[in-house]
């Protein structure tokens, strides 16, 4: 089997030559793979020359049909022999994947095209960056909480008995160390990174099982956290900001260089943020042990942070995609400032952000709503892993930061953080 591609007005095109069996599909589902990775959601594969397809063949074009048409965008076989569409057509896929071409008209998507949005966004390029920004609801914003005292971590003073109990509704974003359970008691010894958006919440928990736990809201059943400190806010989005770093030098933006873009289109100190990206690279670390165990231990002190922290040594997580929930803030206030740190070289602002990381899947192009985007995402798998986010500046070991391909980023306003009233 060979595999040549082109790209050909806005589609890839892949042109297959030999035949489609059980020894090549997994080699053509890779080369779907990879242009779908590139951000191609408009896929052709040329047949003209394919002589053969079985029903491992047959396999691999539903699974990436499937696959596309979730995310708003299509797989097409074009120019099929007269004996592969004669397979296609006793299958019952020929309907859906054979693209319809007349002898003298051009190639015609057999997607419908999308109503155009009420409100058209704006769309601008960037040294290679391209940007989309949709209006959401212009006056919407949120309205922020503090939990807890960070400075207690490193004085080894956390106490699952000072905790704070957060209800994660679908109108709530929160970033910090907890646990689920509906009393201090169910979160004790458990409480690692954790984040809450959408009705959903992610947690990793730090009693030796290593794999994140997840809660997603059903009918009247709303998950419940215990949180030791944190931060949370309570409203709507007002704007969504699609971006797209193919084309750049690098090939990426980073977290800072998105919390820049993002507080330039809004003339707002402070903001809070949920990402839904593709990967370059994830940089952060994760609580190794629970820090209600620390018994005026310093889980920060040297050496003694190895035993309670693993932080990424090198670019982590590249080719997946996180679920980022973060608040940031240009100028913070006293109160403020303790849950907060540099986001990276390319915004002075400081913020919190914690990321959950799922294996790869496509996004859809465009307008997206956030409580149809993330439950899926947890209910078609576990989180590989949950992050709390932080930039490496090291001047020689340092990995740097977070480096995302695409994605989708909402953001609001945030009224002043205000202390949260103690369980």
């Amino acid at each position: 089997m060979e595999i040549t591609t082109h790209n050909h007005e806005g589609r890839q095109e892949l042109q297959l030559q030999g035949r489609l069996d059980a020894n090549w599909a997994d080699r053509v589902g890779q080369a779907i793979e990879m242009a779908i990775q590139s951000g191609h959601h408009q896929v052709d594969l040329e047949f003209t020359r394919v002589d053969y397809v079985s029903s491992a063949g047959i396999r691999v074009l539903l699974k990436y049909h499937k696959q596309l048409k979730a995310v708003r965008g299509a797989l097409r076989v074009v120019r099929p022999t007269a004996g592969v569409l004669e397979v296609l057509q006793l299958s019952g896929i020929a309907a859906m994947l054979v693209a319809k071409l007349e002898s003298n008209e051009p190639e015609k998507s057999s997607v419908a095209p999308a109503a155009p949005p009420p409100n058209p966004p704006r769309r601008w390029e960037e040294d290679g960056l391209e940007f989309e920004l949709h209006t959401l609801g212009p006056e919407a914003e949120l309205v922020g909480h503090l939990h807890g005292r960070p400075e207690a971590f490193a004085e080894g003073n956390l106490s699952a008995s000072r905790n704070h109990e957060l209800r994660c509704e679908a109108d709530w974003v929160a970033v910090g160390l907890g646990a689920f359970g509906r009393t201090a008691d169910q979160g004790k010894g458990r409480y690692g990174e954790t984040l809450a958006v959408a009705g959903a919440a992610v947690s990793m928990p730090t009693d030796g099982s290593s794999v994140p736990d997840y809660q997603v809201t059903e009918g009247r059943l709303i998950p419940e956290m215990q949180m030791l400190y944190g931060l949370s806010a309570q409203g709507a989005f007002s704007r969504l900001i699609r971006f797209e770093a193919g084309r750049s030098p690098r090939g990426v933006i980073g977290l800072s260089g998105l919390v820049a873009r993002v507080f330039e289109t809004l003339p707002a100190p402070a903001a809070a943020f949920v990402i839904v990206a593709e990967t370059a690279g994830l940089v952060g670390g994760t609580l190794l042990r629970s820090p209600d165990q620390s018994a005026g231990q310093s889980p920060l002190a040297f050496p003694e942070v190895r035993d309670w922290m693993n932080f990424t040594t090198e670019r982590a997580n590249e080719r997946q995609v996180a679920l980022i929930v973060g608040f940031a803030e240009k100028s913070p206030s006293p109160d403020s400032l303790p849950f907060l740190r540099r986001i990276g070289p390319g915004t002075p602002a400081q913020g919190h952000f914690h990321a959950a990381v799922f294996p790869y899947r496509p996004l859809p192009k465009g307008r997206l709503d956030l409580a149809e985007t993330v439950p899926p995402l947890l209910n078609t798998g576990t989180a590989i892993t949950v992050l709390h986010l932080l930039a490496d500046e090291r001047e020689f070991e340092g990995v740097g930061e977070t480096d995302f391909m695409r994605g989708a980023c909402w953001f609001s306003p945030l009224r002043k953080f205000g202390h949260a009233p103690q369980n």
